[in-house]
């Protein structure tokens, strides 16, 4: 968001404009990891699936729909650690480990930069 300031002789205030999408800083160290973390809380049954439908390709939405709340736990699921490997650009693969109270499990994903936001491709966990 951007702050434009208007006229304050004539009362107004500032206001607050969205960003231009192309000016939007990509970056992946921030926004894959938050992710990451959205979609563990899915495995958890602690969210609801359809909040990250705008992320998520037709498939990776599916796999996602079919394991939701396959990790169901009471407490909330935590990303311990996170890598992303980008070897193409606007490609990144993410993996992480996340704790779901005394276990840990692996998750992976892949993601696209398209049409200015993060599209994940596919998602893998160690159920089927």
């Amino acid at each position: 968001m951007t702050i434009t300031a208007d006229d304050h002789r004539h009362g107004r205030r500032k206001r607050r404009v969205p960003a231009c999408p192309a000016r939007r800083r990509v970056r992946p160290e921030r926004d894959l990891p938050r992710f990451t973390q959205l979609v563990a809380e899915v495995l958890a049954g602690q969210r609801d699936p359809e909040q990250l439908r705008p992320w998520l390709s037709e498939g990776a939405h599916r796999s996602l729909l079919l394991r939701a709340g396959c990790y169901a736990t009471r407490q909330r699921p935590r990303l311990r650690a996170v890598r992303l490997d980008g070897s193409q650009p606007g490609v990144a693969e993410v993996s992480g480990v996340v704790g779901y109270g005394e276990r840990h499990r692996a998750l992976a994903l892949r993601v696209v930069y398209a049409e200015y936001r993060w599209l994940c491709t596919h998602i893998e966990t160690d159920v089927r």
